[in-house]
């Protein structure tokens, strides 16, 4: 034996001996003489062997009554592969999951000692840790499904892992998921992206910043390694607005209590890039953005960049958006540097080279209207203002509804599927203000003539008919888009999908009916499919489908619980505290009062803060778990409770409703219950 070999066995039965040693049951110690190790030996050997398959390892948990099966990607690039293997083998038939999120890896719990030995040994390779029920048969059926698929894969001839969605679809199904609040989905595209080899290193990472700056994690985003390449080499707007919006949350406590010295020290500690964003066209940047980069201005004395930046905020009135004492403190130092004069000198064009790239296709890209007709045609201006987002200083959509709605439905193929690539800025533009109704119908009848009901366009489905519904629709129009969303239902609806079910039939509650009949019909239509398998349901979905089928006068009968007598319900949790985070005031009213009746001893805070405040602070300290809709959001609220948090337990929403926000409270308290 080689001496690379001997070593490699040597960490291998290091690993075994901590893996099989505290905190699982399921073999103590590797004893030749446990009864029952001809069950996991199969494993263990796989393991010694270094078969070219994902790893497998069963844990019985010391403390409570718990079987879980790790699965361990053979490379830190395998994470899409492997959580296809595990469905086609193990399924929903032995495994629970969310197919609308899918089968996702997990963060290991390095106070978990069985899980810190994962850690040490297999470093930042994807681990999936499965569960089933608690009868020896269904530990039994997994673990023969999951011994099946490592033999198999073993057998196989090496072959590259390729993903058949071209890559521009993936990365405008990204940018969708991110838009409509889906969280998981926009996570699993972007390892499909990742495994496709057709995008850049440079890309991806600019990707992830974007996800991290949606999901409000500030800190991760700043302690990214890829942070200073990604700078200089300088990337697109959206992702230079990320950066700065993650260091306004680092500011925003002090500039909250009017203490601009102490934002001054935050911002040399925490914005050591800022000073390389300082050329950026401030004209479509956040508030939150801008105020970092008035702020890095007066600290650099930088005149000409603070010229720029006034004159920026001055042309579109927008001064009012930012913190009073920053504005105050950027127009006093400009006046002093130009003798007194407040009016600015006339300003060279932004330096920064994505702005003014393809300056001249980019020129005619001015309005919704030019920008839904140049990605129809394929032409670099409508991809340029996509990706450099030119289109968040321009007025709403819905003041060219009808113009836009038209021009949708007049597309042939080939252009009404380009120009799906808009769907997410056009959901990002209309927000939760003047709603663009025709447009959202238009781009719903795109929806389902091409066939888009995966996890994230079905998040964005979702989406899109919240803006129609609250656009307060005509009785035929309302009907018409009823009839739409339920016409494919069978090929999307499945116990394993079921918050995204009820997401929509919340929708119908919630939204203003103009045609009761068809509103009960399709909420019949949703719920029925559910109701028939509903012994697959887990015990927050059972418990709301339930409610809205009461609500609704759709009369299924429901069984009263999931599962067996002796399986631990989520009355059986803790007590402990759960913040919900999320602009929609009804859906966080209705997701409370679900949580509290399902788990008694758990307190629930709320927020819908759209800034950092004292009580949001206060909330996001207390808080033993922290779940944020995404689509629902402010930055400024999400980066602050960032900020503040003091728990590791954090959950976002798989959509925009009351259920996906409260399949991700419960699977979040469920994970913190375990682990405490």
């Amino acid at each position: 034996m080689t001496q690379p070999q001997e070593k490699r066995r040597e960490a291998v039965e290091t690993f075994l001996e901590r893996f099989f040693g505290p905190g699982n049951g399921i073999w103590p110690g590797l004893s030749p003489d446990f009864r029952y190790k001809d069950r996991t030996l199969p494993f263990v050997e796989a393991l010694r062997r270094g078969d070219d398959a994902p790893v497998v390892l069963p844990r019985a948990y010391t403390n409570r009554d718990r079987f879980v099966m790790y699965v361990i990607a053979r490379d830190v690039s395998d994470r899409a592969k492997t959580a296809e293997l595990i469905r086609a083998f193990a399924g929903p038939t032995y495994i629970a999951y969310d197919e609308q999120v899918g089968i996702q890896p997990v963060w290991l719990d390095p106070d978990d000692p069985v899980e810190l030995a994962i850690l040490n040994f297999f470093g930042q390779r994807p681990t999936f840790r499965l569960e089933t029920g608690r009868t020896l048969d269904h530990k039994l059926n997994l673990a023969n499904a999951l011994q099946l698929m490592q033999r198999t894969e073993a057998r196989r001839p090496p072959r590259l892992w390729r993903v058949a969605k071209p890559v521009g679809r993936l990365l405008a199904e990204f940018e969708a998921s991110l838009s409509a609040g889906a969280e998981a989905a926009s996570g699993v595209v972007l390892d499909h992206l990742a495994a496709t080899g057709g995008v850049t290193a440079f890309n991806l990472a600019n990707l992830r910043i974007k996800r991290l700056d949606r999901l409000g994690r500030s800190e991760e985003l700043l302690d990214s390694p890829d942070l200073a390449d990604v700078i200089r080499q300088n990337p697109p707007v959206p992702v230079k607005e990320a950066i700065l919006n993650a260091v306004y949350a680092a500011l925003e406590e002090p500039l909250a209590d009017s203490d601009l010295p102490t934002a001054r020290q935050r911002l040399e500690e925490r914005g050591r890039f800022v000073p390389d964003l300082l050329d950026i066209d401030a004209t479509s940047l956040s508030a939150q953005a801008i105020t970092v980069l008035l702020l890095a201005a007066s600290v650099l004395e930088d005149v000409p960049a603070l010229r720029q930046l006034i004159a920026a905020v001055q042309a579109d009135d927008r001064s009012g958006e930012l913190p009073q004492l920053v504005w105050d403190d950027a127009v006093q130092r400009l006046q002093q540097a130009d003798g007194g004069s407040l009016l600015p000198e006339e300003s060279e064009p932004s330096a920064d080279t994505n702005a003014s790239e393809s300056a001249e296709p980019q020129a005619s890209v001015d309005s919704w209207p030019s920008l839904l007709a140049a990605v129809a045609e394929g032409s670099s201006g409508g991809e340029l203002a996509l990706k450099n987002r030119t289109w968040a200083s321009w007025p709403s959509p819905a003041a060219d509804d009808a113009v836009l709605a038209a021009y949708l439905d007049s597309l042939e193929n080939q252009a009404a599927d380009e120009v799906w690539t808009a769907v997410g800025a056009f959901i990002d533009a209309v927000g939760y203000e003047t709603p663009a109704g025709l447009t959202a119908h238009a781009f719903i009848r795109n929806a389902v003539t091409f066939d888009r009901f995966g996890p994230g366009d079905l998040a964005v489905l979702q989406a899109l008919t919240e803006i129609a519904l609250r656009a307060a629709p005509s009785t035929q129009t309302y009907a018409d888009i009823l009839e739409e969303i339920g016409a494919e239902r069978s090929r999307w609806i499945s116990p394993e999908r079921a918050p995204i079910a009820l997401d929509f039939v919340d929708l119908l509650f919630l939204a203003a009916c103009p045609d009761s009949d068809a509103r009960s019909n399709l909420a019949y239509n949703l719920l029925e499919p559910l109701w028939r398998h509903q012994g697959r349901l887990n015990e927050a979905d059972l418990s709301f489908a339930k409610r809205l089928s009461e609500e609704l006068g759709v009369n299924f009968t429901w069984q009263t619980r999931v599962g067996s007598e002796q399986e631990a319900t989520l009355a059986d949790l803790p007590s402990m505290s759960v913040l919900l985070y999320s602009l929609d005031k009804a859906v966080l009213a209705r997701c409370t009062e679900e949580i509290e009746q399902l788990a008694p001893a758990v307190k629930v805070l709320t927020a819908s803060d759209h800034v950092g405040s004292l009580q949001l602070r206060q909330k996001a300290r207390s808080a033993n778990v922290i779940v944020v809709a995404t689509r629902c959001a402010k930055h400024a609220a999400t980066g602050f409770i960032d900020q503040n948090k003091t728990t590791k337990y954090v959950g976002y929403a798989n959509g925009s409703g009351s259920a996906s926000l409260l399949r991700a409270a419960v699977d979040t308290l469920r994970m913190a219950a375990a682990t405490s």
